[in-house]
């Protein structure tokens, strides 16, 4: 791993760019800013006292054998967590004890400004406790961004995981998202993937425990030339476990957009289910949107269904506003807006919510 263990101040006002700056405003509660793989601000409250928040540099020293113990789980996952986990350069651990629920959001700022920055996040909830958290990506520079998270929800507890990624188009950005639901444990994603970078996102959630919930949902936009591809698999691994997939997207211009997503319920886990929907909104006459849903049934007693819907702007919906005065453009984006509020809805003040709004319209022009 290569993580520097020079301490930095986590007051570091100069490293933080002003992207990020005009974002932290008085409303904005519970935060930190993790430039090229160091705390360099803290905001927390006392909700957040006994939980353990620290960058690699410390957690390394302070939590090793924590690490080292759910790494193994996740080196199993695949040859892209176990790389990244080995190489990485910026990493965050965020461990919650029993019986404790948190509920104020934490917000994470992850910020690139180097060639590549190779970050890893593991999230752990021990039993009976929960945690919403918010994360969002930028970069500074050209280069690479690769980024794991791994998170382990153990018995009872409930994760909201939840973000938006705005990396230039100078970015390649490769995303990986691991979580592992024990009995009675819920996890939900909902992320913003807004970037002006070619993008290669992957989550994946395993059911390991009876009662198990995950859902996973995908806000995308692609404009320009842009590529992005987005892989959603949720597998059962357990009886009367539950799986939700939601993916909603829209292309733009030359833009190619593309969902994958699998639902797998192994053989002998009766009584679970496994949905999926897919709903996208093409806009340039050359841009491309492809949903491809799959389920992977290997058993009987289950629910399971897929769905996908992709077109353009209802012509009906367009003229109504128009009739209300408002410019196609305009009513264009308040449709688009809309059909993206499963992520609007998370954020929690109105400089957030106002950055997500100006990303769509900036890739719907």
């Amino acid at each position: 791993m290569n993580i520097n263990y020079n301490r930095l101040s986590t007051n570091n006002e100069n490293l933080i760019p002003k992207s990020i700056k005009r974002l932290i405003t008085e409303d904005l509660k519970n935060y930190i800013i993790l430039v090229d793989g160091h705390i360099v601000k803290r905001n927390l409250d006392t909700d957040f006292e006994k939980i353990y928040v620290e960058d690699f540099n410390n957690a390394l020293v302070d939590k090793k054998a924590l690490l080292d113990k759910y790494q193994e789980l996740n080196n199993q996952r695949n040859e892209a967590t176990k790389y990244n986990y080995s190489v990485a350069n910026s990493g965050l651990l965020i461990h919650v004890p029993r019986n404790l629920e948190v509920l104020n959001t934490i917000h994470v700022f992850y910020v690139s400004t180097q060639k590549e920055l190779i970050n890893n996040t593991v999230i752990i909830l021990d039993d009976n406790s929960s945690l919403k958290y918010f994360e969002y990506f930028t970069s500074e520079n050209e280069g690479s961004f690769n980024f794991v998270s791994n998170t382990i929800i153990n018995e009872n507890s409930k994760l909201e995981y939840s973000g938006i990624s705005r990396l230039n188009e100078k970015t390649i950005g490769v995303f990986n998202r691991n979580s592992y639901v024990k009995q009675y444990g819920q996890v939900e994603y909902s992320n913003a993937e807004m970037n002006e970078a070619n993008t290669v996102v992957d989550s994946y959630i395993s059911l390991d425990e009876e009662n198990a919930i995950g859902t996973v949902k995908t806000v995308a936009i692609t404009s320009k030339n842009q590529q992005a591809k987005f892989t959603e698999y949720v597998e059962h691994n357990a009886k009367f476990t539950e799986g939700y997939i939601e993916n909603y997207g829209v292309s733009n211009d030359d833009s190619v957009l593309v969902f994958e997503g699998v639902g797998k319920i192994c053989k002998g886990m009766s009584k679970s289910i496994a949905r999926q929907s897919n709903k996208g909104i093409v806009l340039g006459a050359t841009a491309r949107l492809d949903a491809n849903p799959l389920l992977l049934i290997d058993e009987y007693d289950v629910v399971a269904s897929h769905g996908a819907a992709i077109g353009k702007i209802d012509d009906e919906q367009l003229y109504y506003l128009m009739s209300r005065g408002l410019t196609l453009k305009n009513a264009e984006r308040l449709i688009i807006s809309g059909f993206l509020s499963p992520v609007l809805k998370k954020l929690t003040t109105d400089i957030l919510k106002e950055e997500f709004v100006l990303s769509v319209e900036n890739k719907t022009l």
